[in-house]
C-alpha cells in the first residue's frame, strides 16, 4: 500500500532477504514525483485531441503447415531445430496435414508452444499423399503414424477374404477400425 522513494525502500520488502536486496539493487530505478509528472496522461488531454493509435507487429510470420521446412518452424516462437525437425518429419509420415490441430500431435511438441504458435499456422495447400487401401501391403499401411499394425493386419486379411474396397467409407466393415479412427485417417484413404 506504499510508495517507494528511494532504491533502499524496497529493503522492507517482507521475504526479501539481504543478499537478494544487494544483488538487484543496482538495477532498480525509481522516478521522482517531478520525473512521472512529465509523462502526459491521456485523460489529460483537452476535448477532441486524440493520441496516435499504438499497432504492433508480430516479430514472427505466418507459415503454410504443409509447405513450411524446418526454417521456416524455427522462426516461431518456442520451436527450435529439434522440435522443427520432428514437426516436418511427422507432417511427411502422415502424408500431409488436413488440420492445423495435426501440428499439436507432434511428438515432443508441448501444448504449451503450440498454443503459442497456432496463430502463426495456416493450412493453404492441402495436399495429401493418398494410400490405396486396395494395394497397400500391412508394411506401408503401418507406416503411417495414425494406422498401427493391429489396424493395418485385419484391413489387409478384411481385403484379402472379401476382395478389394468399392470405396474408402467400406473401409468401417473392418471391425478393427473404430469411428474415432476412421476419422482421423480417412483423409488419407483412397480405393481404386
Amino acid at each position: 500500500g506504499g510508495h517507494f522513494k528511494k532504491p533502499e525502500d524496497l529493503q522492507k520488502i517482507y521475504g526479501l532477504f539481504p543478499d537478494e536486496y544487494e544483488r538487484i539493487a543496482p538495477y532498480i530505478k525509481i522516478e521522482s514525483a517531478g520525473e512521472a509528472n512529465n509523462y502526459k496522461d491521456y485523460t489529460d488531454k483537452a476535448a477532441g485531441e486524440t493520441s496516435p493509435v499504438k499497432t504492433y507487429s508480430s516479430p514472427y510470420s505466418v507459415i503454410d503447415i504443409n509447405t513450411a521446412d524446418t526454417t521456416a518452424y524455427i522462426s516461431l516462437p518456442g520451436i527450435g531445430s529439434k522440435l522443427a525437425a520432428r514437426i516436418v518429419n511427422f507432417r511427411d509420415k502422415l502424408g500431409g496435414f488436413y488440420s492445423i490441430s495435426q501440428v499439436g500431435e507432434t511428438f515432443g511438441l508441448p501444448d504449451s508452444t503450440f498454443q503459442k504458435i497456432k496463430q502463426y499456422l495456416k493450412l493453404e495447400s492441402a495436399s495429401i499423399r493418398k494410400i490405396n487401401i486396395n494395394t497397400a501391403t500391412v508394411d506401408e499401411l503401418k507406416a503411417h503414424p495414425y494406422i498401427k499394425w493391429s489396424i493395418a493386419n485385419p484391413i489387409v486379411a478384411y481385403r484379402t477374404e472379401h476382395g478389394p474396397f468399392a470405396k474408402a467409407d467400406d473401409i468401417k466393415k473392418v471391425m478393427a477400425v473404430t469411428d474415432e479412427v476412421f476419422n482421423k485417417i480417412s483423409p488419407y484413404l483412397i480405393a481404386q
